[in-house]
């Protein structure tokens, strides 16, 4: 079954809206919902097949979501929760650091690589 733009543009308005009423309904955020109802219609035997790219992920999909979240944002709670999340932010950069310099050293058997921004990898 072939939709025309016209028909599918009503259908995925229909979809839309649907979607808008149960996730007031259900309490979830609307990004939620969209992205659960895209997973079931792309399980639909009539589903057009697109390839998904970086350029569409980041310039298409990426900035409403990102939007959504920050219009939506307690900023009285960030604010509370600066801190905790200030420091797990640090800690997760400097384990994920020496994970990959470990990752560098013992299992690509690339020294150089590892060590690359300490001391002895700066001087030339």
């Amino acid at each position: 079954m072939e939709l025309s733009f016209g028909n599918g543009a009503l259908l995925l308005l229909l979809v839309a809206a649907v979607v808008a009423m149960a996730t007031r309904r259900l309490k979830l955020p609307y990004s939620v919902g969209l992205v659960a109802a895209g997973m079931a219609l792309a399980l639909l035997p009539m589903a057009p097949k697109i390839s998904f790219t970086k350029e569409i992920i980041f310039d298409l999909l990426l900035p409403p979501l990102i939007f959504e979240a920050a219009f939506y944002l307690r900023w009285d709670q960030l604010r509370r929760e600066l801190p905790v999340i200030f420091a797990l932010a640090s800690a997760g950069v400097v384990l994920s650091g020496a994970t990959v310099a470990v990752g560098m050293l013992y299992l690509a058997e690339m020294p150089e690589a590892a060590f690359a921004f300490s001391k002895t990898g700066l001087k030339r």
